[in-house]
């Protein structure tokens, strides 16, 4: 699983980059724009962005997530791809995560 709470956020974050959703998490979780637009559930966003955003507090929090059904059927095949493989490593180790973190930003 993860490592840190910190290993944490930088998954919501990629997780949200991916999608043009910057600075929704720092290290020490999410961001105002985060709460807000979960409480909204997903507001503006279009149906990919709030798919990719729901999921990622359903990482961070286990439970303010997206449905399934709308993973699978909504998002585009590179998001898909991205929450498949996110899933492969959690269940793998963190080790693993940073993995897929190094594959989502180089940066990381």
């Amino acid at each position: 699983m993860f490592r840190s709470e910190a290993q944490l956020a930088r998954v919501c974050r990629a997780l949200c980059e991916r999608v043009r959703l910057d600075g929704m998490w720092t290290d020490g979780g999410p961001t105002e724009t985060a709460i807000a637009l979960m409480e909204a559930n997903g507001g503006p966003l279009s149906s990919g962005e709030r798919i990719v955003l729901l999921a990622a507090w359903a990482v961070w929090n286990g439970h303010d997530g997206a449905r399934f059904a709308d993973v699978v059927y909504r998002l585009d095949g590179r998001n898909l791809v991205a929450l498949g493989t996110l899933l492969i490593a959690v269940a793998s180790s963190g080790a693993a995560i940073d993995t897929w973190l190094e594959k989502m930003d180089p940066a990381c």
